[in-house]
């Protein structure tokens, strides 16, 4: 898979570090990045916009990234979309977990910035 078919991407996320290397990487490869802090902002841009690719951070303040997930699919928001849960807390078992719940991927913090779109383009594969 070519970059150009993975146009656009929103990421949900409060760190401002992740923020800056997402921002810094989706440059480079000239992709249109949406950075949004919480689940409200991201629900609101998703009845407008359908990403094809969504990175979710697991623990967000507040509303978390499963229950984020699970009200994206619920009410079909993005319905086409990837979805990628992203966390810097884990365990050898979370990326199982993230898989059962029914994410494509699944991206350890702190991120590599070298394999990233990689991973964004293998998450719209394993739809």
């Amino acid at each position: 898979m070519s970059t150009h078919q993975l146009a656009s991407v929103l990421l949900v996320e409060d760190d401002p570090h992740t923020c800056n290397i997402f921002k810094m990487v989706m440059d480079h490869h000239q992709l249109n990045l949406t950075i949004v802090n919480d689940a409200e902002t991201a629900f609101q841009h998703l009845q407008k916009h359908s990403p094809d690719v969504i990175v979710l951070d697991i623990f967000l303040p507040g509303t978390d990234g499963y229950q984020i997930f699970n009200r994206i699919r619920q009410q079909s928001l993005a319905p086409n979309a990837a979805i990628i849960a992203t966390t810097a807390y884990y365990t050898e078992e979370t990326q199982n977990d993230v898989m059962a719940r029914g994410f494509q991927g699944y991206l350890p913090k702190p991120l590599d910035s070298s394999s990233l779109v990689t991973s964004l383009e293998n998450a719209i594969q394993n739809k």
